[in-house]
């Protein structure tokens, strides 16, 4: 490119009202991309850190102060981004006027002065409301941060590569329904950001004048000030307070060319060029390099550029101190803390949930049998390390046994102390621990605990009947009133011997009251019987409980399946209104697999209920064998034996058979559980996550007929097949296969085949001698 090209381009960068440097251009405009420094130096987080609360992360750092790019250490002219700081700049088509950049408020105490100091004023007045109208801008866009649950919107707040940078427009084309809100955000208050930092580079309130000539329109006097403008509170209304205006304090007139002396309407004036201090080199360590060029009044005074800067950025951070404030006086505190975390993380969604959990361990007899005690702790360790260490999620510990006792009351999942007492001779009471729970989820958050507290029962036996099992029945129904989920975790024990019955040791062992259990995913929670002790048992069961969701507000419409571990037996529900429920399992080459499917029918059930559990090749769609489960009958097993590795998908599906009420619905429609023992349970159970039709419990019930179909009538190979009914069993067979679908009734569905062909891609399995032909 040619050097008049080159003059050419950057002139079609150039602000109109220049400010504080915007991009990265020293050879020819002198811009070192000042606005972007000072607003880093600002609001960064200490290298590698995570925001405190108050700095911002990098992604979003990037949206406000912008940031440019270089080769080998050359700044690229005009690459890079402005940022929202940067934006009234933007040639979009023309920058923002001078009372976005604090300009024309000049004004010199002698006679005649071409501007008089109500003047000057008046234009300061312009400024400071401009930035007021901008700060208005920030947070009024911030009400689209939350739904209507005080939930973040991923939309809204989106700063992955697909999304992109926040786009900021002209003033005239913006509006903050067309945007993310994060960006709407960030881009009223980093516009307010602008003006503020440049009313320290464009007046004299933080500089001195050049000892070596006289006052004038040239060297105007200098305040020399040490702290902040009074009157940049953003939080602040109507004129500014007479009292917090020096007489001599000016900002430059500007008009181009910018002159000094000046020319055309700043003739006698005090010019932009006379007392700006725009250009030098800022470090992100706090540290200057060289200052200007053609800045005199940091070249008279090197001084006078580090002194506007270091009032930028303090005077920055004051107005980021009053925008924290005015959210949570808007918005209240708990909205306005998730507001403000929404602004400055990077992955909001993860980091900013504002979510409590309670986890409730049983120090009861039992829990010293076969390592039970040892394994909750595990459990309760597993859970706090995946909570939000830097966020605002919150956790409190609670033991019990007859009684229930706080171990360590809510507060930061690093700090928690796991000091649990020595199991004692006492039964567990499940309803005082759960009492002690709720109780301190609502005092942690009294205003918002709804849909963000979270219960986690750990215990070794179920209680008993009477009063004991009502008491824990009503506090779970309790907690699903104020919208706190309950997870359960039963820890099976061995069995009791006649020594344990005769010293009066009685409590029933993981068989929960039915209501109990209806009762525990009525809140959304998992409930499961673990009879695993391997190592990784305490990280499985916890990873069920956070993807199913630890809080409601864990809760998206995204589809996913529920992961199978050995040796750890979960419960689910089926209804109308939640028809299909999936479940994935990685199976290895040679592995033993035994399937348990349970129908669980309601004490108070008439009818029969039944569903269907269909198995699948994830990604292949390729239907191994569908079988019905039907309430009042022994659990349906099934033994098979793998030759390959692949993912298993087992679709569970409400309805066949099943006798549907008038009425209301409720989660007891169907109950099942589901348990998986295996020849391999130490191994690292990972799953390839391809592509399948899959429905979740969270998704409506067109989308969950629309993916079951897609599901159902997935394609399979062309291979003979036939179908025979003996007995009671359907049997269908290939010329190379034979499986069977045991059944009380003949279901019909699309043909499927045994994967016991040896077509190529299709993954070989062997059914095991599970099922005896009669």
């Amino acid at each position: 490119m040619s050097p008049c090209s080159l003059v050419f381009v950057l002139l079609g960068l150039l602000p109109l009202a220049v400010a504080f440097g915007t991009i990265n251009e020293p050879m020819i405009l002198g811009q070192h991309n000042e606005h972007e420094m000072v607003t880093r130096l600002a609001f960064q987080c200490s290298s590698g850190q995570r925001s405190d609360g108050i700095c911002f992360e990098p992604r979003s750092l990037d949206q406000l102060a912008g940031y440019h790019r270089d080769v080998m250490g050359l700044p690229i002219p005009g690459a890079g981004f402005n940022g929202a700081v940067g934006s009234p700049d933007t040639l979009d088509p023309i920058p923002e006027g001078p009372e976005a950049h604090c300009d024309d408020a000049d004004y010199l105490d002698i006679p005649g002065y071409p501007q008089t100091r109500a003047e000057a004023t008046a234009k300061l007045q312009a400024c400071v409301d401009h930035f007021r109208a901008r700060f208005r801008q920030a947070w009024a866009a911030a009400a689209e941060l939350l739904d209507e649950r005080k939930r973040i919107r991923p939309g809204m707040v989106e700063l992955a590569n697909s999304f992109g940078d926040c786009t900021f427009a002209f003033p005239a084309l913006q509006g903050n329904a067309l945007g993310r809100a994060k960006c709407s955000t960030l881009e009223g208050f980093g516009r307010a950001l602008h003006g503020i930092q440049d009313f320290y580079s464009h007046s004299n309130w933080a500089d001195t004048a050049d000892p070596s000539q006289p006052i004038s329109e040239s060297n105007p006097p200098g305040l020399a000030m040490n702290g902040t403008a009074p009157f940049l509170d953003m939080r602040a209304t109507g004129p500014i307070p007479p009292d917090q205006i020096p007489l001599t304090l000016t900002t430059g007139c500007f008009a181009l060319p910018d002159t000094s002396p000046g020319s055309g309407d700043c003739t006698g004036r005090i010019t932009h060029h006379a007392l700006s201090k725009d250009n030098g080199l800022i470090y992100l360590d706090g540290t200057f390099g060289e200052v200007g060029p053609d800045s005199p009044r940091s070249e008279a005074v090197p001084s006078n550029f580090h002194q506007a800067v270091k009032a930028a950025i303090q005077s920055s951070r004051d107005a980021w101190d009053s925008f924290r404030d005015e959210i949570r006086y808007r918005y209240g505190a708990v909205s306005g803390n998730l507001m403000i975390c929404a602004l400055i993380r990077d992955d909001p969604i993860k980091d900013c949930r504002n979510r409590t959990a309670v986890v409730a361990v049983d120090v009861s007899w039992r829990s010293s049998l076969n390592g039970a005690s040892e394994l909750e702790v595990s459990m309760a360790r597993e859970l706090n390390s995946r909570l939000t260490p830097h966020g605002l999620d919150k956790v409190a510990l609670v033991e019990f046994d007859k009684s229930a006792r706080l171990v360590y009351p809510m507060g930061y999942p690093q700090s928690a102390t796991f000091g649990f007492s020595e199991p004692c001779g006492s039964e567990a009471n499940l309803g005082s621990a759960l009492r002690l729970a709720i109780g301190e989820t609502i005092e942690a958050q009294p205003e918002t605990f709804t849909d963000r507290g979270a219960i986690l029962l750990l215990s070794t036996a179920s209680e008993g009947g009477g009063l004991l099992s009502e008491n824990a029945l009503a506090q779970v129904r309790r907690a699903a009133e104020e919208g706190i989920r309950v997870h359960h975790g039963c820890i099976s024990t061995p069995k009791l011997t006649s020594e344990h019955f005769a010293n009066g040791k009685g409590s029933a062992e993981c068989q929960p009251n039915n209501q109990l259990l209806r009762g525990v995913l009525e809140t959304g929670g998992v409930f499961a019987w673990i009879k695993s002790r391997e190592p990784r048992t305490a990280a499985n069961f916890i990873s069920l409980v956070m993807d199913r969701g630890l809080t409601a507000t864990d809760d998206d419409d995204t589809q996913k399946h529920t992961w199978i571990f050995s040796g750890i037996i979960t419960a689910d529900f089926l209804s109308p209104d939640f028809p299909v429920k999936s479940f994935v399992y990685p199976v290895s080459s040679g592995e033993h697999l035994n399937f348990t499917i349970g129908n669980i029918a309601s004490e108070d059930q008439e009818t029969q209920s039944c569903f269907t559990m269909t198995l699948w090749i994830k990604g292949l769609q390729i239907k191994i064998a569908t079988h019905i489960i039907c309430s009042g009958t022994d659990p349906l097993s099934l033994a098979y034996e793998a030759t390959v590795s692949f993912d298993l998908v087992l679709v569970a599906q409400y309805g066949h058979g099943t006798t549907k009420k008038a009425g209301p619905v409720n989660v007891g429609d169907v109950v099942f559980t589901l348990g998986l023992d295996t020849n391999m349970p130490e191994k690292n159970e990972t799953i390839t996550r391809s592509s399948i039709s899959i429905v979740s419990s969270g998704t409506t019930r067109e989308a969950q007929d629309s993916a079951t179909h897609g599901a159902l009538t997935s394609e399979t190979p062309d291979i003979p097949f036939s179908t025979e009914i003996v007995g009671r069993s359907t049997w269908s067979s290939s010329h190379c296969s034979k499986a069977r679908n045991d059944s009380d009734s003949v279901f019909r569905l699309a043909p499927y085949h045994e994967l016991m062909c040896s077509a190529r891609t299709i993954t070989a399995t062997t059914m095991a001698s599970n099922f005896t032909e009669n």
